[in-house]
């Protein structure tokens, strides 16, 4: 058995953020675990511009950030250890699989810090062909920026959140012409000026309102895809298709071990410190609610890194916490647990499925207790305050939407 402070399960901006910040306290006892063989997360294969504004004041490429991160990491003597696939959490024991088999490691603290994946072509129920030219947009700049390989010439994307843009842009450098954005809601799922720029600086077509019905061609090419809108089917010929976006943890594991999940966000129960109902394990970043950007996951580990030292430094201190419960109609929300010992002005932060105007209401003890007006889109977060209302130990909040 290896004995370590604190393992911090995933090399991603989140992870690798939270590790340098405790060092920066003063913890040397630190251990970051990855599957991958590089550190850095999903940035390392996003080779455009747009990265590290904000956490170092330089526009940097995805790799470029990555391997900042990893050096400021290696420079504070963190450890990392790669090729380290977590398969279990069993008493607070992690087993890892690893090339030289099974290793197990105890922590005082853990940090889940796994990430999120694209729900790709299968579990969208989209008919068609078999092709190794249908993928993520993960596996589109792995083949880019990691293989130094074009899987197509033409595809399509299917999707149009900002990594769909993110995979525009990884395209254009590669030499790869984009035939057209699909999207089957009739508005776009993030910033409306992305449009703008695709159609007018990128000549790129994005679709709005249409669904892709079937990928046409045969199990080694791709020739065209049928899309739909309002019973009057389209074809475009290409030779790929790109599922963007959809986004969902890295969370199957956790459901396996952790008794109390929350389904609706498919993730862990977390408090405003980060903390589960385990009080020895944190999460953070895209495990919590599938992707933000890669800054946000930066500076989400930086705060999660002075709970970390709470928790430490006042081992009898138990948390106090109060679940919160959201309907079907949002997509996601977090903090799920309120902790009573830490002061909050945000309830919790959260996002609708689908374009809304209407009313947040949260109940305390089934009794209405703050409204909210909403006009949302999906890509909004929406912010719900704490202070209007008290809230007690054995209390039951819950959130529902009134469109």
């Amino acid at each position: 058995m290896n004995k370590v402070q604190i393992a911090i399960i995933g090399a991603g901006p989140a992870g690798l953020s939270t590790a340098i910040e405790l060092s920066n306290m003063g913890y040397d006892d630190i251990v970051v675990f990855d599957r991958e063989d590089e550190a850095g997360g999903t940035p390392r294969h996003c080779g455009h511009l747009g990265f590290g504004i904000f956490e170092f004041y330089r526009l940097l490429s995805g790799p470029d950030y990555a391997k900042k991160l990893t050096k400021i990491a290696a420079d504070r003597n963190i450890t990392i250890n790669l090729k380290h696939t977590l398969v279990d959490i069993s008493k607070d024991i992690l087993t890892f699989s690893t090339t030289d088999g099974l290793v197990k490691y105890s922590a005082k603290r853990t940090v889940l810090a796994l990430g999120a994946r694209e729900t790709p072509r299968s579990a969208r129920l989209v008919s068609g062909i078999r092709s190794p030219n249908i993928m993520t947009t993960g596996a589109l700049q792995r083949f880019i920026y990691l293989h130094n390989t074009i899987p197509f010439k033409n595809p399509v994307i299917v999707g149009s959140e900002v990594v769909s843009f993110s995979a525009l842009m990884s395209s254009r450098k590669a030499g790869i012409n984009i035939a057209a954005i699909i999207e089957e809601d009739k508005e776009l799922n993030s910033f409306s000026i992305l449009k703008s720029f695709s159609e007018t600086i990128l000549q790129t077509p994005v679709k709005l309102g249409y669904e892709i019905s079937s990928i046409n061609g045969d199990d080694k090419e791709v020739k065209s895809v049928t899309i739909s809108k309002d019973g009057i089917d389209e074809t475009i010929e290409c030779d790929g298709v790109i599922f963007s976006g959809d986004f969902t943890p890295e969370s199957a594991l956790l459901q396996e071990n952790f008794k109390d999940f929350n389904f609706a966000n498919n993730s862990v129960f977390i408090s405003q410190a980060f903390q589960t109902t385990n009080k020895n394990f944190f999460a953070v970043g895209n495990v919590l609610r599938g992707a933000l950007t890669a800054f946000k996951c930066f500076f989400e580990g930086k705060r999660l890194a002075k709970f970390i030292d709470d928790s430490l430094k006042q081992e009898k201190l138990k948390p106090q916490h109060v679940k919160i419960e959201a309907d079907e109609n949002i997509q996601w929300y977090y903090p799920s647990l309120l902790d009573l010992n830490y002061p909050s002005k945000i309830l919790t932060n959260l996002r609708v499925n689908k374009k809304t105007t209407g009313r947040i209401i949260v109940s305390v003890n089934d009794i209405d207790v703050y409204e909210k007006q909403i006009d949302a889109k999906t890509y909004t977060n929406i912010k719900i305050p704490r202070e209007a209302y008290p809230v007690s130990k054995n209390d039951t909040i819950k959130i529902r939407l009134e469109s």
